[in-house]
């Protein structure tokens, strides 16, 4: 049991290093891109209107 819980750890540690090897690659692949959604979600523009 001990080879099976050192084995599962190990495993949970590889895909934890994967999804966040991925995450780095994609940010800096995609890092204007992604940057105009973050800017465009937290600056969005109001609206006034004038009715006169």
């Amino acid at each position: 049991m001990d080879r099976l819980k050192t084995f599962g750890i190990w495993l949970i540690m590889v895909i934890a290093f994967w999804i966040y090897a991925n995450g780095l690659i994609y940010i800096s692949l995609n890092g204007e891109e992604l940057g105009l959604k973050i800017y465009d979600m937290t600056h969005q523009e109001e609206t006034i209107n004038d009715e006169k």
